[in-house]
C-alpha cells in the first residue's frame, strides 16, 4: 500500500493550517505542500497516471510533487500568454488531471472552466461559449467531438500530447498572483438535471470554507485513507481534495466510478472512508459484494443528491467502525449530506450507524457551516412539517453564475441562497421531498417525485431503482413510475407492483401512480454527466400518455387509467 497515513496532521496542525488568513483556492496546494512536516511521503494515488514534468506517467505523488508539477504548468501556461482574469476552458476524460490545471491556472490568476468529460459536446460548447474562454487543455477526442466551429473562437488550444514534457520549472514569485478573497479561482458546472448546466463561480475564500471547517471539527482516526470516486472537475471532489491535503489524509482518486470499479478500487487500496455519488453507492449496494473486501471501511460519505435509504441499508452492513469506547464494532458509518455545486460544502448532514432509524428522506441537521431556512415563496419563513423552499447562508455558497446575473439574482430570498429543493422541517431535523422543478401538481394531493420514489424502493425489495415523474393524461397530470428491477426479479408482475406501491403511496398521502413501467434496458432511465437523472427528458416521453399507451409501450407496463382517453 503506497499511501502512507503519516501524512496525516495533528489536531494542533489541522488548526494551524485552518488558521492560515490567506488561505484560499488559489494557493491551497502550495500551503498544504509548505506547511507539511511530511511533503515528501506520498499523499495522492491515481487510478489514471498523470504524466509528470519529465513526460512520464506518474500515479503516486507526494504534495510536493503535486506542487512542483502545478507550478510547471503554470510556467507552461503563462508561456502561452495566459494572464489574470483570462478563462481557460478544461474538458477531460475524468482524473486527476482536471485539478492539476485548476491549481496550475488559478496561481497565475486565471479561472479555469472544468467541463465533465462525459459532458455532451454540444452542452459543452454553450458552456464554452459562455466562458469565452482564451483556449482550451484536453485530448485529441474531446477536440474531435467539439469540432473546428468552437475551436476556432479559441485563441489556442493545446493536449498531452501535443505538448509533451512540461519541464521541471519553478514559478517565480513575482509571476504568483495575490488573490483577494472574493477573486474568482474557478468555473465548476452544475449538473444539469433540470436544463442546460450553469457555470458556478468559486472564489478564494469561499472554495475552501468547507475545508477550513472540517479541520477546525472533523478529527480524522490516524489510519484513515479517503477514496475519491467523484468526477474531479465536480464541486465535491474539489472541495475534498483542498481538505484532504491540507489535513494530510492520504487521498486514492478513482476514475472509474462504477460499483465494479469501485469495489476493485476499495478492495485492492484498503480505504476507511468512501466518497462518492449516490448512483455510485447504489450501484454498491446492489452487488453481492465480498464482505473481506471491504473490511477497512468505517464510513461513506455521500455527495450531491441525498441517497435513499434502501441503497444505504446494504452498505451498512459491510465493514467496522471505532466505537466511543475505541473498540471495533460491526458495521460501517453512512454520513449523507445535500449538496450542490452552488453549496459548496454540504450545509444539511444525516450520520447513520448501523441499526440506525429508517426515515424516509432525512436530511439530517444543520451543518455548523450555515445556516439553513425553509422559505415560502414570499421570503416568510414555513412553518413546522410546512413544505417550502430550503434556503441556506453560508460561507461556502458560491457567488454567482458566470455570464449570467439574472439567474443569480432570482436564487436569492430574503437573504438566502434558494438550492432550487422542496424541504420541511420537522424539530431540529430537515426531510427533502423534490426538487422544485420535479413536483407533480396533482389534486387534491401534490405528489413530491422524489418522496415518492424513496416509498417505492421501501415498498418494493423487487425494486433496484425508479424515476418518479409527471405525465399528461387528457387534460390530467398525473404521477409516473419508471422502474429498474433487480435480476432475480425481472420477472415481476408490473400490475402486482402498482397496486402494492399504489396502497404505500397512498398511507403517505402521496398520489397514486397512473402508470408503472418496468426499464427494459440499460438506459432507458436516461442519467446525465454526473448520474443524476435527467426528468425532463421522461416528462417528455410521457407528455400524451394516450397515445404512448394507444402506441403500445416498448416495456412492460401497468395502469391504472382508463384506456378510453380522458
Amino acid at each position: 500500500m503506497p499511501l502512507d497515513p503519516k501524512t496525516m496532521r495533528t489536531a494542533e496542525g489541522r488548526a494551524e493550517v485552518a488558521a492560515i488568513a490567506e488561505l484560499g483556492g488559489g494557493n491551497a496546494w502550495r500551503i498544504a505542500a509548505r506547511t507539511s512536516e511530511v511533503p515528501d511521503l506520498p499523499a495522492v494515488l491515481t487510478d489514471r497516471p498523470m504524466v509528470n514534468a519529465d513526460g512520464t506517467p506518474q500515479s503516486e505523488f507526494s504534495l510536493r510533487e503535486l506542487d512542483e508539477l502545478a507550478q510547471a504548468w503554470s510556467c507552461w501556461y503563462s508561456d502561452q500568454g495566459v494572464r489574470p482574469r483570462d478563462r481557460v476552458a478544461v474538458y477531460l476524460t475524468d482524473g486527476f488531471e482536471d485539478q492539476l490545471h485548476l491549481t496550475a491556472l488559478a496561481q497565475l490568476g486565471a479561472i479555469p472552466v472544468l467541463l465533465n468529460g462525459k459532458l455532451p459536446p454540444d452542452v459543452a460548447a454553450v458552456l464554452i461559449e459562455r466562458a469565452d474562454p482564451v483556449g482550451i487543455f484536453s485530448d485529441p477526442e474531446h477536440l474531435a467531438a467539439l469540432g473546428d466551429r468552437v475551436l476556432d473562437r479559441l485563441g489556442w488550444q493545446a493536449t498531452q500530447q501535443s505538448v509533451g514534457a512540461v519541464g521541471r520549472r519553478q514559478l517565480p514569485e513575482a509571476a504568483r498572483y495575490r488573490h483577494h478573497a472574493d477573486d474568482p479561482v474557478l468555473l465548476c458546472h452544475s449538473s444539469g438535471t433540470t436544463g442546460m448546466p450553469k457555470l458556478v463561480i468559486w472564489s478564494h475564500e469561499q472554495s475552501v470554507a468547507g475545508a477550513r471547517f472540517r479541520l477546525n471539527t472533523h478529527p480524522e482516526p490516524a489510519d484513515s485513507i479517503l477514496l475519491s470516486a467523484v468526477p474531479q472537475s465536480h464541486s465535491a471532489a474539489i472541495a475534498f481534495t483542498f481538505y484532504a491535503l491540507l489535513a494530510g489524509v492520504p487521498l486514492l482518486v478513482v476514475s472509474e466510478q462504477s460499483g465494479p470499479g469501485v469495489a476493485a478500487s476499495v478492495a485492492r487500496h484498503r480505504p476507511t472512508t468512501v466518497l462518492a455519488f449516490n448512483h455510485t453507492l447504489a450501484a454498491l449496494a446492489l452487488m453481492d459484494l465480498d464482505p473481506a473486501d471491504f473490511s477497512s471501511v468505517a464510513d461513506w460519505m455521500n455527495v450531491g443528491d441525498s441517497a435513499h435509504d434502501a441503497h444505504i441499508r446494504p452498505l451498512m452492513r459491510l465493514g467496522n467502525h471505532r466505537a466511543e469506547d475505541g473498540s471495533r464494532v460491526p458495521g460501517s458509518i453512512f454520513g449523507d449530506g445535500l449538496g450542490s455545486s452552488e453549496l459548496g460544502w454540504a450545509a444539511l448532514r444525516r450520520v447513520i450507524e448501523p441499526g440506525g432509524e429508517v426515515r424516509p428522506r432525512c436530511l439530517g441537521k444543520v451543518v455548523p457551516i450555515a445556516e439553513v431556512a425553509v422559505l415560502r415563496p414570499d421570503g416568510s419563513l414555513a412553518g413546522e412539517r410546512e413544505v417550502g423552499l430550503l434556503g441556506v447562508r453560508s460561507a461556502s455558497v458560491a457567488r454567482g453564475y458566470w455570464n449570467d446575473h439574472d439567474t443569480a439574482v432570482r436564487s436569492w430570498l430574503n437573504g438566502y441562497w434558494l438550492s432550487g429543493d422542496l424541504v420541511f422541517r420537522e424539530g431540529e431535523d430537515f426531510f427533502h421531498v423534490d426538487r422544485a422543478v420535479d413536483r407533480i401538481p396533482t389534486r387534491p394531493v401534490e405528489g413530491y417525485s422524489l418522496y415518492m420514489e424513496e416509498l417505492l424502493l421501501l415498498q418494493l425489495p423487487e425494486v433496484a431503482d425508479c424515476a418518479v415523474v409527471s405525465g399528461r393524461f387528457g387534460d390530467q397530470t398525473v404521477p409516473v413510475a419508471l422502474v429498474r428491477l433487480k435480476a432475480q426479479h425481472a420477472d415481476a408482475d408490473p400490475a402486482e407492483l402498482i397496486e402494492r406501491a399504489n396502497d404505500g403511496l397512498a398511507r403517505r398521502d402521496q398520489p397514486r401512480l397512473a402508470v408503472l413501467e418496468v426499464d427494459q434496458a440499460d438506459g432507458a432511465i436516461p442519467v446525465g454527466a454526473t448520474g443524476k437523472i435527467l426528468k425532463p427528458r421522461l416528462r417528455e416521453k410521457y407528455a400524451d400518455l394516450a397515445s404512448y399507451l394507444a402506441a403500445g409501450s416498448p416495456g412492460r407496463l401497468a395502469t391504472a387509467l382508463p384506456r378510453n382517453g380522458s
